[in-house]
């Protein structure tokens, strides 16, 4: 794809502030340099932050198709979707996305066809584990609320996946919506007021972004965040499970590798989580007097003492 001469320009198309996804994107350039690309003499990368406004996405993608960059890589889903509007041929590789299928952003994993490829967490299918291990730490639960950022519409599929295991685990489910940062407060409020046993925050990056307010309203309000972010776990919350997104990043290094050597992003299958880690805060678990079985801690990928 790229001629002789020419500096290939990678658009990134990130929802979150600059420092809220720093770590991963880090790990997309130590997996560009892997292959044999150095920022700034064979590659050039263009930031755009939406931070957290994700109604600003559309605009971004519109700006780097301008800047006539070769790739847009957009994190996520609201942001993928900003990107395929906005790319026409553009070849889009999105490092961190939800199930592209089941939000209708291609065809299959296999072939996604059109001009799309990329990483994909499927954070749907990590619901029902994680609210077994709820279950675990919490032997007496009987609600649980999730906390789910609005201006993302492909967080759904897990506050239904959540809603649907609740009903298995016979417990009481109440799904929360936040519009914006400030408002992640008023989450914990109310699921306070509805004795919420525990908190979920979903699998988005203003979640993650807020990692540091999510573990303190936590211990402010005493109830147990499990998350899917390490992130969370290390700001507070007693337990997160979920892939590690930083080799999804790393691995995405590959497709737009695969796609400058003339490759078809459509013909490049999805890629999909190889493990998922288990933290556990064992520091938050006793200042909210929950007993974490040693099965669990036996299994912990990372554990804050």
């Amino acid at each position: 794809m790229s001629s002789i001469g020419h500096v290939p320009r990678i658009g990134i198309l990130s929802p979150a502030t600059e420092p809220g996804m720093r770590h991963w994107w880090k790990e997309l350039s130590l997996g560009l340099n892997d292959l044999g690309y150095v920022e700034g003499s064979n590659i050039e990368l263009i930031w755009r932050f939406a931070n957290g406004r994700f109604e600003r996405l559309p605009e971004l993608a519109a700006e780097l198709v301008k800047l006539e960059v070769d790739i847009v890589m957009p994190a996520t889903t609201p942001a993928i979707r900003a990107a395929k509007s906005a790319c026409g041929n553009i070849p889009v590789v999105f490092p961190l996305g939800s199930d592209p299928v089941e939000t209708g952003l291609v065809a299959n994993l296999e072939r996604p066809g059109g001009n799309v490829t990329g990483m994909a967490t499927m954070s749907w299918r990590q619901c029902r584990p994680r609210l077994g291990f709820v279950r675990d730490i919490m032997p007496n639960v009987r609600r649980v609320a999730s906390i789910c950022h609005s201006a993302n519409a492909a967080l759904q599929l897990q506050v239904e996946e959540y809603r649907a295991a609740a009903v298995d685990l016979g417990l009481e489910f109440v799904a929360l919506d936040f519009s914006t940062a400030e408002a992640i407060e008023n989450t914990f409020v109310i699921a306070s007021e509805n004795d919420a046993d525990a908190v979920l925050p979903l699998s988005d990056p203003l979640a993650l972004d807020n990692a540091k307010t999510i573990g303190k309203l936590s211990m402010q309000w005493r109830i147990p965040v499990v998350s899917p972010f390490q992130e969370i776990t290390e700001a507070g919350g007693v337990l997160g499970y979920g892939p590690d997104l930083s080799t999804l990043f790393r691995r995405s290094a590959g497709m737009v590798d695969e796609i400058l050597k003339g490759a078809n992003p459509g013909d490049i299958p999805i890629g999909e989580p190889q493990k998922l880690d288990l933290s556990i805060n064992l520091k938050s678990s006793r200042a909210l007097e929950l007993e974490v079985p040693s099965s669990l801690i036996a299994r912990a990928t990372y554990l804050v003492q």
